[in-house]
């Protein structure tokens, strides 16, 4: 079963793309009037066991997140704002916990290729505290995922009552990841991805849906 990014920026909207045709008969005219819609999305996810240092002084593996999302939907045809979620968590042994970024996205530069070979996700800026609205951290990334066969596809198609007709495909590639990401003017990874059980995977997801003409 693929893994499936968590959540999406944007739900899915249907934006009329009207084909433009003289009205010489009523049924050529209907069918000019067929609405479709897009939504694209790619994600690359990656994560890291961080060593953490608690108050306490006993040292726990924290885990790092970084998710990189791309997504548009038409008339548009590229992502302007494509962000990324950096997220830390260290639960330590006397019940405390160290937790950012769950909250909020940052602002990323983000280049892929075809065929989810790879992408690149760099930016920077401040993330909330998950336990402390007041509290900000810094941070910085500059992520790069790279796609290992074999590449899955899975191909759904809706029908709703012949209204409304969706056909949903979804490509997934395993993937390795290299990267720096900094918080707090520390560097808490510089290098590939080692979380023993987080798999680390470039996702894409795109949805046609058609109304035909009332």
């Amino acid at each position: 079963m693929m893994n499936s990014p968590h959540g999406r920026r944007r739900r899915l909207a249907a934006i009329s793309v009207l084909a433009l045709c003289a009205p010489v008969a009523l049924a050529t005219s209907a069918s000019a009037e067929t609405e479709r819609s897009v939504f694209f999305e790619e994600t690359g996810e990656a994560f890291w066991e961080v060593p953490h240092v608690c108050d306490d002084g006993s040292l726990v593996q924290a885990t790092l997140l970084v998710r990189s999302t791309r997504d548009f939907e038409t008339p548009e045809t590229e992502d302007v704002e494509p962000t990324a979620r950096v997220q830390y968590n260290a639960p330590c042994q006397d019940g405390s916990q160290v937790s950012w970024g769950r909250r909020n996205v940052l602002p990323a530069t983000i280049t892929s290729t075809e065929n989810l070979k790879r992408i690149t996700a760099t930016g920077s800026g401040l993330v909330r505290d998950d336990f402390d609205n007041t509290v900000l951290h810094p941070v910085s990334f500059d992520v790069t995922w790279t796609g290992a066969d074999p590449l899955e596809t899975n191909v759904r198609t809706i029908s709703n009552q012949g209204f409304r007709i969706t056909t949903s495909t979804e490509k997934q590639r395993e993937a390795t990841a290299n990267g720096e990401v900094i918080a707090d003017d520390a560097v808490l990874v510089d290098g590939e991805t080692n979380h023993p059980f987080r798999p680390t995977f470039i996702n894409t997801l795109e949805e046609r849906t058609t109304r035909p003409p009332s």
